[in-house]
């Protein structure tokens, strides 16, 4: 058994724990509060999941079928694109309409706890401020423009050209079932490869623009996306680590006029400890922070409603 395999079994270990917590995320933030980014971190661990399974299924065969490798080379190539969206999603979230001063109530109006005062007047008639209040009423954050939302919709179709182009290069650079290659498909391939990641490194520097706007408005958007875009001055350069290592990859490939690249940079049979070091780690840490982000606003709803 060799790196890469090991490391296969490591990400089906990872994702497959993680599967569950993002599942029961993906419904509550999805059907509840119409949030689709957390569709797309769903997508990209079903991706993370079956990219190595059929990566491991495929290198214990002397001879694996077409499909079986074009499937693994392209999971592995495009999970990068759900991964942008999910972020994309959370950095583009619509503000809370009644969001206060140290609150994520998510558009729920949840009053600021007051000092008791022993009466029945206080029962009916709840003074609206005291001194033990939260914060004044009325006293709102600033909410993003309309402007900065527009910017990062335009990201989105950005990100799905890249996808597009990250699966027709698997399908280009897929050998057939006894290892030939067809060299001006190859060749076609590689350069999608090149654009893909070009336009993930656009995608990417799109949001981080817009992070840097959002980052002073994070209090006025729902709670967990406030919570992640607090964490995005660590997340961000995770994510840059993984839009390189796409690029390395894609830099790398032999065509027919250039030949003689380094093959460490390759995700299926490169440097086990690149892949490590540049893929694995940073988007591992970036889904286990959106889970625990996403866990930790639901938990603490919960506990909002509660008492």
């Amino acid at each position: 058994m060799n790196g890469h395999q090991i490391l296969a079994i490591l990400e089906l270990i990872i994702y497959a724990t993680l599967l569950l917590p993002v599942t029961l995320c993906t419904f509550h933030y999805l059907f509840k509060k119409k949030q689709t980014a957390w569709l797309y971190l769903h997508a990209f661990v079903i991706a993370k999941i079956a990219g190595p399974a059929i990566y491991l299924s495929i290198a214990t065969k002397s001879n694996p079928s077409r499909d079986l490798q074009m499937a693994a080379q392209i999971l592995y190539s495009i999970a990068l694109g759900p991964l942008l969206s999910a972020t994309l999603s959370f950095v583009n979230s619509s503000p809370s309409s009644t969001q206060k001063y140290g609150s994520h109530h998510e558009g729920n109006d949840h009053s600021a706890p007051t000092a008791y005062i022993p009466g029945a007047q206080y029962q009916t008639d709840q003074p609206s401020y005291t001194p033990l209040t939260i914060s004044p009423p009325g006293k709102t954050h600033k909410k993003p423009s309309t402007l900065l939302a527009a910017f990062l919709r335009l990201l989105h179709p950005v990100i799905v050209v890249a996808l597009v182009l990250g699966i027709l290069s698997g399908i280009d650079r897929a050998p057939s079932s006894d290892g030939t290659l067809n060299k001006d498909k190859y060749d076609r391939g590689a350069t999608f490869a090149k654009a893909s990641g070009a336009l993930f490194l656009l995608a990417l520097v799109g949001i981080s623009i817009g992070v840097a706007f959002m980052f002073r408005h994070r209090k006025s958007l729902p709670r967990v996306a406030a919570y992640i875009i607090t964490c995005m001055p660590v997340i961000t350069p995770l994510l840059f680590l993984r839009v390189l290592y796409s690029l390395l990859a894609a830099a790398n490939l032999d065509t027919t006029d250039h030949g003689g690249h380094t093959t460490r940079y390759n995700v299926l049979n490169g440097s086990w400890a690149v892949y490590l070091i540049l893929g694995l780690i940073p988007q591992g840490l970036v889904l286990l922070v959106y889970t625990a982000c996403g866990v930790g606003a639901w938990w603490n709803e919960r506990k909002e409603i509660r008492y």
